[in-house]
């Protein structure tokens, strides 16, 4: 069975709400083993809705709707699949009855605009709505099956989780897994991570794909089988690959933050940073979790009103590790400096870790203009720290 999602609310279109419901339907369309090919954001417009419906019934098996089942005059879901399926509303007083009698126990009188929650398109099957005012429906089209849930997520899920999840698997044998592992990796080019692992991305089953941010690669394992014993296999056959052919490169199943972490944790060990942008974007990374902020013993910022040229940006930054260390009496010490803007807009960032037996220095180029330059450093820095660690 292959699947669409349709998320419907002009709110959604213009960014004033973020649309959490279709994240949380596709985690779990992949537990029961359900393809979800295409999601799509409508606004309140009838014409648009029935269209996107029809476009989507010509491709899946499974469109899942949320959202434009309210009372009010822009909620145009129920008229849309009508149209779109060629099925008139019926009205259903006993579900007028239902609205009515929550409205009473929350000592409320029901609006007449609510009647209009209680109409569905002829022949479909009602989904009664105890958490909310109103009621879902499933309609099982000859082009496929259309389930449409509310818009708002406390309903949405329950519905999902005691109606629709039994219907798809003891009515529509929805039994199988679409397993998702993610692999965490950094210090190679996100391009030549596709090099080496084309075959993998290539594949049918199971599939691979890549996403990047700051420097850090998240290599996403996708594994379907009617067993889930079955899909760990697979994904622990592409795993082994993946670990074979990248090497040091890969983190793991955490990501890099949390593996240098865990890794000082592990071991016992102290840190200090000097870091000398206010940015501050090591120990932004380290403070992030009570791990982290255990092992850090103090740090210094230290940004520069003039630009320092390499050989002292250089000088600064070991220099800066050496004292800090010193001052906190801490096992291990980074520090971090970049000399000036180079014409291309990159500068040399130099990163040193000081330890009992002495010093490492690494350099790289970085463009620190960017919206993430300074994460990027932090990135290298954490990620010799986790190789220094894991000697």
């Amino acid at each position: 069975m292959n699947a669409e999602i349709i998320a419907i609310g002009s709110e959604l279109l213009l960014g004033e709400t973020i649309d959490t419901n279709s994240a949380y339907l596709a985690r779990h369309l992949a537990a029961i083993g359900i393809n979800l090919f295409r999601k799509t954001v409508v606004g309140d417009n009838e014409e648009r809705i029935a269209s996107v419906i029809s476009e989507a019934l010509d491709r899946a098996d499974l469109l899942i709707c949320t959202g434009g089942l309210g009372p009010t005059i822009d909620d145009m879901t129920r008229e849309s699949i009508a149209r779109a399926t060629g099925r008139p509303l019926e009205f259903h007083q006993h579900l007028l009855d239902q609205i009515e009698a929550r409205f009473r126990s929350f000592g409320r009188t029901m609006s007449p605009s609510n009647r209009q929650q209680a109409f569905v398109p002829q022949g479909a099957r009602i989904v009664e709505n105890p958490r909310g005012t109103a009621p879902s429906f499933i309609v099982e089209d000859v082009r496929g099956t259309v389930v449409v849930l509310p818009g708002v997520p406390s309903e949405m899920r329950y519905l999902w989780e005691n109606a629709i999840m039994p219907y798809l698997r003891n009515e529509r044998g929805q039994t199988g897994v679409i397993l998702v592992r993610t692999i965490h990796a950094t210090g190679l080019g996100e391009s030549v991570i596709g090099e080496m692992l084309a075959d993998l991305m290539l594949a049918e089953n199971p599939t691979l794909g890549i996403s990047a941010k700051r420097a850090q690669y998240e290599l996403r394992i996708g594994a379907k089988a009617d067993d889930p014993a079955v899909a760990e296999a697979l994904a622990d056959a592409a795993e082994a690959t993946i670990r074979e052919r990248m090497g040091v490169h890969i983190i793991g199943n955490v990501t890099l933050e949390q593996a240098a972490i865990q890794l000082l944790a592990a071991k016992g060990l102290s840190l200090a940073l000097y870091e000398g942008t206010v940015e501050a974007p090591i120990y932004r990374a380290i403070a992030a979790t009570a791990q982290g902020r255990a092992a850090l013993r103090g740090m210094i910022v230290h940004p520069l009103d003039i630009p320092a040229d390499e050989a002292a940006a250089r000088s600064l930054a070991t220099t800066g590790a050496e004292n800090v260390r010193a001052r906190w009496r801490t096992d291990l010490a980074i520090g971090v400096q970049a000399g000036p803007q180079a014409s291309d807009g990159f500068s040399a960032v130099y990163l040193a870790l000081a330890h009992a037996g002495g010093m490492e220095i690494w350099e790289r180029r970085i463009e620190l203009a960017s919206e993430e330059g300074w994460n990027f450093a932090a990135t290298l820095a954490l990620d010799e720290l986790r190789r220094f660690l894991e000697q």
